[in-house]
């Protein structure tokens, strides 16, 4: 009876009481063994992990190869890599994604006082480089992979150059953390992609898809193969689980296209990081609509 009523609260008061209880410690003890962190060569790490860290999932943290992160993106999507430095400087001051950000979050008992962002600084780049008309996203929860687009497209916009973002989530409460003045442009839609995915992106032209849903085969499949019937004549695809899943990467190289992984190296988290993955495609192959 107790569980049944837990369930139906927000998954903010979930999480913060999640947060009270011992196994949650027990939890993240299981989370660093899973990832082979060894607790005798990063004594300070993963015990500031398990009593400190508020994060058991979608980890935020800074890349410590950013660098090489422009120069995969600019041999991927064939942009300047000066000009792709400069989107994510431009990010980094923005104080959309920090003392904004911070007002939002801080009385989340469940995320961390200072949010990396890590790969998805990517995005931004790619959303600000390859100014795309329409933005598909799968898997928003706290809404920073929204909010990272969302800011992007904004900048696009005041050059000229306006698109739009629509995000799919199953859960309703996902995205809190994008503030009003963003979401003229944004569409969310709650339900499985199973089940909102193609009638959602009926009768558009996707020219950027992004997947962050959980990094299963069977999701990324779905979600890759149901956007490629709704794409732009051109289309760049991410999937957030690069090293995990190969579901975009086989599409990819059915369809002719070319797929490339970039391993992020996150700074001072026990996470180990999933990779990267960008697919460009051309539609001169269609897929069958079942």
């Amino acid at each position: 009876m107790i569980r049944q009523r837990l369930k139906r609260l927000s998954p903010e008061w979930q999480n913060r009481l999640r947060r009270l209880s011992r196994l949650r410690w027990l939890r993240k003890a299981m989370i660093v063994r899973d990832y082979g962190v060894s607790l005798r060569e990063r004594p300070l790490g993963v015990i500031r992990y398990v009593l400190l860290d508020p994060e058991v999932g979608d980890f935020s943290y800074e890349l410590d190869n950013e660098g090489e992160l422009v120069g995969f993106l600019a041999h991927t999507l064939g942009v300047d890599e000066v000009a792709l430095a400069g989107y994510l400087a431009e990010m980094h001051s923005d104080p959309t994604f920090s003392s904004e950000l911070a007002q939002r979050t801080r009385r989340r008992i469940d995320m961390k006082r200072h949010i990396g962002f890590g790969p998805r600084i990517g995005w931004y780049a790619a959303v600000r480089a390859l100014k795309p008309k329409l933005v598909a996203e799968t898997g928003i929860k706290h809404g920073l992979g929204s909010l990272v687009v969302l800011q992007a497209l904004q900048r696009n916009a005041q050059e000229g150059s306006p698109g739009r973002l629509i995000s799919c989530d199953l859960d309703p409460f996902s995205g809190w953390v994008v503030p009003e003045r963003l979401r003229g442009h944004w569409r969310a839609v709650f339900g499985s992609t199973f089940d909102v995915l193609d009638d959602t992106l009926a009768g558009e032209e996707v020219d950027l898809f992004i997947c962050d849903t959980p990094p299963e085969d069977r999701f990324e499949s779905f979600d890759v193969h149901t956007a490629m019937r709704h794409a732009a004549p051109s289309i760049v695809m991410i999937t957030g689980a690069g090293n995990r899943t190969t579901a975009l990467r086989e599409m990819t190289a059915e369809l002719g296209g070319r797929f490339s992984c970039f391993a992020e190296r996150p700074r001072h988290d026990i996470y180990p990081g999933a990779g990267l993955g960008v697919a460009v495609i051309s539609r001169e192959i269609s897929l069958p609509t079942t």
